[in-house]
């Protein structure tokens, strides 16, 4: 739910570039290094917090640092923000990265630190390397943030959001198959995001489009190229949102609609934005709250149904190899 203390147009939007993964990617049940699942359970399901629509997942590392991140399609490895964590990390004197995002300020930079132990409620990951970036400031609107997790977990699970009930599940990517209760929409990882072919339906036009799904946005859809907003440059521009560089100013309008592949979106809310940074446009979770979705990087494919209302009773449940426990 968003901060009612928050102003209306201040959202959160979280699109980094590629920091690329040091752990090894192993092949195995319990693997040395990487996210993975006890041989005991093959799903694990648990309610999660949610913050202006994002996802909010509680995550412990090595055993003692208890921090909330928000699960991003956009970002590659753990990222915390903070100078708080220096102190609590070995981190490595050599190793140093830089990311941007969208935004009117600079880079952002972090210290890395390898051989980390992450645990996700039945998840567990070892040697996993994070980023510590010192600066708090994009997290300053939002209590209880610590930073962000992406790629390095969406690679090894089938991941199931039902926003109405705020639940996630997690599967092994490589054996899960999708519920026929969803519509298939093929993806393409490029650069650690999920890619959809889509079209969208704007001012009687109809043009083809990449969509990135991005759940480090609380907007609708982004439009990110130069000609995109040249249309629409008479517009009032406003900011949209806040990305990782700083805020984010465009122009608010709405398309007809949205079709990620063969699954059409009606009356989606759109923000376009003059951006050199990227040409491929991205769909939020002011959009994909409404639905259940399912992200499987591994098989490449994501799934899409109308959200449900939440059923009485809902609670975290595991399944294990063999044996059910709910």
């Amino acid at each position: 739910m968003s901060n009612p203390k928050l102003p209306a147009l201040f959202t959160l939007v979280i699109l980094t570039a590629c920091i690329h993964t040091i752990a090894s990617d192993l092949k195995g049940s319990s693997p040395v290094a990487g996210f993975f699942l006890p041989d005991s359970v093959s799903e694990v399901t648990f309610h999660y917090k949610r913050t202006n629509n994002l996802i909010l997942l509680p995550v412990t590392i090595n055993d003692s640092i208890h921090v909330n991140l928000i699960l991003d399609t956009g970002c590659r490895n753990v990222v915390l923000f903070g100078r708080r964590f220096m102190k609590e990390f070995n981190i490595h004197p050599d190793k140093r990265v830089e990311f941007s995002g969208l935004g009117s300020g600079g880079s952002v930079a972090g210290r890395i630190s390898l051989g980390n132990k992450v645990s996700i409620d039945a998840v567990l990951g070892e040697r996993i390397p994070v980023v510590v970036v010192p600066n708090p400031n994009l997290f300053g609107a939002y209590l209880g943030v610590d930073g962000i997790i992406g790629y390095d977990i969406f690679i090894k699970f089938e991941i199931e959001l039902h926003a109405s009930q705020q639940l996630i599940t997690f599967r092994p990517a490589q054996t899960a198959t999708l519920s026929d209760d969803y519509n298939l929409i093929p993806i393409r990882v490029e650069d650690s995001r999920p890619i959809i072919k889509s079209t969208m339906s704007l001012l009687g036009r109809e043009e083809a489009l990449d969509i990135m799904i991005d759940t480090g946005s609380s907007l609708g859809l982004l439009l990110k190229n130069n000609e995109g907003y040249r249309l629409f440059s008479n517009g009032k521009t406003t900011i949209l949102g806040r990305g990782l560089n700083g805020p984010i100013e465009g122009v608010n309008v709405r398309a007809d609609g949205v079709k990620l592949h063969e699954f059409r979106l009606p009356r989606v809310s759109v923000g376009v934005v003059h951006s050199a940074w990227s040409g491929t446009s991205s769909i939020g979770m002011d959009v994909l709250s409404d639905y259940s979705l399912v992200l499987n990087y591994c098989k490449g494919y994501a799934g899409l149904k109308r959200d449900v209302a939440p059923l009485a009773g809902a609670h975290k449940r595991s399944k294990r190899a063999g044996n059910a426990d709910f």
